[in-house]
């Protein structure tokens, strides 16, 4: 009787010979397909696969095979942060397809030339690159090269902030990773992660959630290590954002050993850096430091500058922290260049507010005031990408109930037809009913008129939420940013003279509830939900009914009041102040006394022209004041009256400092105090 480990040997050897025959009989294209999947388990083993299929990809194998083992080595090359050699590949399969005059080769060499783009940092370059092929990439019809051109595009989109476009690029890519005959569940799973981060982008975490992990159980059910590892890297980042610090330590962490056991140098930056980023927002800024520069290396060698823009800027806000300021500062304003360069403004913008809120940790007022003015630029030109984020949400929520409906009609024509072919038959089988047939039958078209008039209101009722939601703050029910900049647009004003009809200014306050960031971390973002919904509604009673309130973003709220003098407004602050400070909130069973800082002027502005003050110069100018009044001690509101001197003098000063136009004597200040109690946080 041969012994168990005989046995064992004599089946492993026959299934190797199986294997080997198996192996033998499989097509260049089956190999190439396997060696892809090979790459979701392990990069490396695919890789050196790949390379050694190479002296086999001469003149005499069939054009398509050379271009989709082109176009698979390229993605294995990158993910191993082979960027040289994916560059070297990408040339190659661009001169083969030219040679062949193939567009489908012509769209994946120009995707992934495009791709490589952004991953150094010139997004817009590749937004340009990829719109020159777009008509091409439509004529091929074919799965795999539109998968490859939309995922390309949707990234790049997303980096510059164009968020809705984004959103409608990794749809479309999502429908023809479905249609893709090789790699149909890797394309998916890269489909997946691009929708999540553009969630992430849009600060919709729920449905950014809910995607990665459905991402998560396709990554684990098909083996796939490497797209398992960046959607731990997105459930952390969204814990993170929700303010669950263990949970998104623990993602992170799996998503560094995953980056590790599997080789794959950018995931492992981008894990380190995440952790980093954990310990900057629990103020450990040597801990941040040390994973901030391991994260910095990881990066340089996958050759990711956008990634190492962003550790940079972590190594900068961790060397500030331990009080380097000088050398700190150096490593975020490199990070900001590359980011100005690359027209990542919403990268840009970021590292612009987290600067300024460091600066004023650090007592270093002058440099916050400064700071905040460049992210208040780069905030305004975001604007249209605030709004687009919101309507795209909403508007993919309507077009899901718009296709419900469609299939609940679909269903209930079937069932009219079938009701009719049904008639008919009994008609010609019993006709003496016809009279009941015919009475029936108008009850039934009248229930079937009801119905459908039902429809018709539950459709025009979506349509009015739909255009409620786009105007309205869902938290407070205020109107929102949006709904402003609508009324802008619509206010008349002279082309000629700049000025309104008549004489009377409109007032603009803006106010910032102080301490909010105590309150939320004390009481949790359900608190905090509590306290600006009550601030809401104290603010809706305190106005005229002519006066709007809005909420114009986070814990910031605007009060717009037509026609109304200085006088109007510094008495407007002074009851804006006190019914908010005097009376103490009850949230989550805990009395609590908030209050605000407010910054106000009048529209027109001392009565020059809109032309040379418009409102954004105005908004921007009260933003400045309440920011004045922020370090002032806060619970106050400070207001501009007038000038003091000639418009060509003072608005140079005073669009780059407040403080400096008022110790110069070239504006009038209004200071409005509010009730004289502390704030309990």
């Amino acid at each position: 009787m041969a012994k168990a480990w005989q046995c064992f040997i004599g089946l492993g050897l026959l299934l190797a010979s199986l294997q080997g025959a198996v192996l033998a009989q499989q097509t260049p294209l089956d190999r190439i397909e396997a060696l892809q999947a090979l790459s979701e388990k392990d990069n490396a083993d695919a890789l050196n696969q790949l390379v050694a299929l190479s002296p086999s990809m001469g003149s005499i194998t069939p054009y398509a095979v050379r271009r989709d083992y082109l176009n698979a080595l390229i993605g294995v090359q990158v993910d191993a942060a082979k960027m040289g050699d994916a560059d070297a590949t990408i040339a190659k399969l661009q001169a083969l397809a030219q040679e062949n005059k193939d567009d489908i080769g012509m769209v994946l060499a120009t995707s992934r030339a495009a791709s490589m783009m952004a991953l150094a940092g010139k997004s817009e370059a590749a937004i340009v690159k990829l719109t020159a092929i777009e008509p091409i990439a439509f004529r091929t019809a074919n799965p795999q090269a539109l998968w490859n051109f939309y995922s390309a595009l949707g990234n790049a989109q997303l980096t510059v902030g164009r968020f809705e476009l984004a959103l409608a690029s990794a749809l479309k890519g999502l429908q023809f990773a479905k249609e893709h005959t090789q790699g149909e569940t890797a394309a998916h799973m890269r489909s997946l992660n691009l929708i999540a981060n553009v969630y992430m982008a849009m600060t919709n975490w729920d449905k950014a959630l809910q995607v990665v992990q459905e991402g998560l159980v396709i990554a684990t059910e098909a083996g796939s290590v490497k797209l398992a590892g960046t959607f731990y890297l997105n459930q952390g980042a969204i814990f993170t954002s929700l303010g669950r610090a263990k949970p998104a330590l623990e993602s992170y962490e799996k998503a560094l050993k995953i980056g590790q056991q599997a080789g794959l140098v950018g995931l492992q930056g981008t894990a380190l850096n995440n952790i980093g980023d954990g310990y900057l927002i629990a103020k450990n800024y040597p801990k941040a430091e040390v994973y901030a520069r391991q994260a910095l290396l990881k990066f340089q060698e996958a050759g990711e500058m956008g990634g190492v823009a962003t550790a940079q800027s972590n190594v900068g806000f961790a060397l500030i922290g331990q009080g380097k300021v000088k050398e700190g500062v150096s490593e975020v304003r490199a990070a900001i260049e590359f980011n100005r360069e690359a027209g990542a403004k919403a990268d840009q913008e970021e590292i612009l507010g987290e600067l300024g809120r460091m600066y004023e940790a650090a007592g270093m007022y002058r440099e916050a005031v400064a700071t905040i003015r460049e992210q208040q630029a780069l905030t305004a030109q975001l604007f249209r990408a605030d709004r687009e984020k919101s309507v795209a949400t909403l508007q993919e929520q309507f077009d899901s109930v718009q296709r419900q409906k469609q299939i609940e009609w679909l269903a209930r024509e079937n069932s009219l037809k079938d009701a009719e072919i049904s008639n008919q038959r009994l008609q010609k089988i019993v006709t003496a009913l016809g009279a009941v047939v015919t009475i029936m039958g108008g009850v039934f078209i009248f229930l079937l008129y009801r119905r459908v008039k039902k429809t018709n209101q539950k459709l025009r009722e979506a349509n009015l939420q739909l255009e409620f939601h786009s105007v309205r703050d869902p938290l407070t029910g205020l109107f929102n940013r949006r709904s402003f900049l609508d009324l802008m647009g619509r206010r008349s004003i002279d082309s000629k003279t700049g000025r309104r009809g008549d004489d009377n200014p409109d007032g603009l306050m803006i106010l910032d509830v102080d301490f909010f960031k105590n309150i939320n971390d004390t009481l949790g973002h359900a608190g905090g939900d509590v306290v600006l919904v009550e601030i809401a509604k104290r603010l809706n009673n305190t106005v005229r009914d002519t006066d709007i309130v809005m909420r114009w973003g986070g814990e910031e709220f605007l009060i717009y009041s037509p026609k109304a003098n200085t006088e109007h407004l510094k008495s407007l602050a002074h009851r804006v102040l006190k019914v908010i400070g005097e009376t103490p909130m009850e949230v989550a069973g805990k009395s609590m006394t908030i209050t605000v800082t407010g910054g106000f002027l009048s529209l027109p502005f001392s009565g020059l022209s809109e032309t040379d003050c418009n409102w954004e110069k105005a908004m921007q100018i009260a933003d400045m004041a309440l920011y004045l009044g922020k370090v002032n001690g806060r619970n106050r509101a400070y207001g501009l009256n007038r000038l003091l001197a000639p418009f060509e003098q003072v608005m140079p000063v005073l669009e780059r400092d407040i403080s400096a136009a008022l110790k110069a004597g070239m504006v009038e200040l209004v200071e409005v105090l509010g009730p004289q109690t502390e704030p309990q946080i």
